[in-house]
């Protein structure tokens, strides 16, 4: 087990009161005040019948998979059996794939915090606030016997989401976020993507200046990684631009600008001025617009889906709290061959068009399985939905 250390003492409790969202900026001109609707997560579901199905892209069928309470992160098994499904309630579901209806039951309860899974040699890996926890398949991931492998981690809650993914060189990428709206900290663990080894060890920082990344992928013939990442909030309706991000082996430990810049490099009106001399940002590779607030993002892997997707990455739009009118809601496909190109509509209808206060659901994380059925996690409507393409 790897031990990391955290701050103590004064340190510790300033980094503490240090948490919580920064109060809106002043109005100016530059940047006008925000009338924020009230957070989706907390506003009551409405749907317009039990039977409510998204809208999906033609050539493909869209349905209800699974119900399962605070469907969030998303990990399928080598072999295709089970689906074990993170949330933000601080428990992991296990979903059973088989001839009939997949079978739902509770893998992992109180644990500390929101959760993300993933697969890395076979076996489960399990990440809270604090720490990394791994599940032998040998042991058929019996939840008595998990392992902690890699503990210490920052215990902000804010922003305290641990997404993890086992990349093509089988070590586990996590995202750390930022444990605010926008500020600088002394752990330089925050606002980042690290990684480490299946065993917890040589804990390496890759990506700085990434304030919030919930998703993350490789692009399956390149290997390439791209990642997505939540701009700031209270600079008005119109920005700063959320992203997806790309970067090669060679971009390893680059900076991708927050808190200092954002979007083709803009200073912040906060910290901008505080940016170290010298020091080079990353500009997004697509930007989308401001407050969609994009999460998982995943490259299909199979042969027929492939001849489908091309280069296209999909990407889930969770959608806004801090706008006039509320935005997102909905999965798209980015073309990494052309990131200028806007962002074309896979999955949608998440969004009342007649009153867009009104929320039927809010896709979270894409998987797939061996059949290349798309799963797509809702945290909102308590559904995995899966998505087919037409024979």
């Amino acid at each position: 087990m790897r031990i990391i250390s955290t701050f103590i003492g004064l340190s510790l409790l300033l980094s503490l009161a240090g948490c919580q969202p920064q109060p809106p900026e002043a109005p100016s001109t530059a940047t006008p005040p925000v009338s924020a609707t009230p957070a989706p997560d907390e506003a009551p579901l409405e749907a317009p019948s039990p039977n409510f199905l998204p809208n999906v892209r033609e050539g493909f069928v869209v349905q209800k998979w699974a119900e399962v309470p605070s469907a969030r992160s998303l990990a399928v098994s080598p072999d295709g059996k089970y689906v074990f499904v993170g949330s933000r309630a601080g428990w992991v579901h296990k979903v059973t794939v088989g001839a009939g209806p997949p079978r739902v039951e509770m893998f992992l309860k109180n644990l500390e915090g929101s959760n993300g899974v993933c697969f890395a040699g076979g076996d489960l890996y399990v990440g809270e606030r604090l720490k990394i926890v791994r599940y032998k398949a040998s042991d058929d991931f019996q939840a008595e016997k998990g392992e902690v492998i890699l503990d210490g981690l920052p215990d902000e809650t804010h922003h305290g989401w641990r997404y993890i993914k086992e990349g093509p060189d089988q070590r586990i990428r996590m995202g750390i976020g930022a444990p605010c709206n926008v500020c600088l900290r002394d752990d330089p663990r925050f606002a980042t993507i690290v990684s480490f080894t299946r065993e917890g060890k040589d804990f390496q920082i890759e990506a700085k200046g990434v304030r919030n990344s919930v998703g993350f992928d490789w692009h399956p013939e390149t290997g390439v990684f791209y990642f997505t990442d939540n701009g700031r909030d209270h600079l008005g309706d119109n920005k700063p631009p959320c992203e997806l991000n790309r970067m090669t082996e060679e971009m390893q430990g680059s900076h991708f600008g927050f808190p200092y810049v954002w979007g083709d490099n803009q200073p912040d009106p906060e910290f901008g001025s505080k940016a170290p001399e010298g020091l080079d940002f990353v500009k997004p590779y697509t930007k989308f617009q401001a407050h969609v607030a994009p999460l998982g993002c995943y490259f299909p892997k199979r042969e027929n889906l492939r001849k489908l997707f091309g280069d296209e990455v999909i990407v889930a739009q969770h959608g806004s709290w801090n706008r006039t009118v509320p935005i997102g809601y909905r999965v798209v496909t980015v073309d990494t061959a052309k990131p200028e190109a806007d962002p074309q509509p896979f999955l949608w209808g998440f969004q009342d068009e007649s009153n867009k206060s009104r929320i039927y659901g809010r896709p979270v994380d894409i998987a797939e399985l061996p059949d290349g059925t798309i799963l797509v996690s809702d945290d909102h409507r308590g559904v995995v939905w899966s998505v087919r393409a037409k024979q």
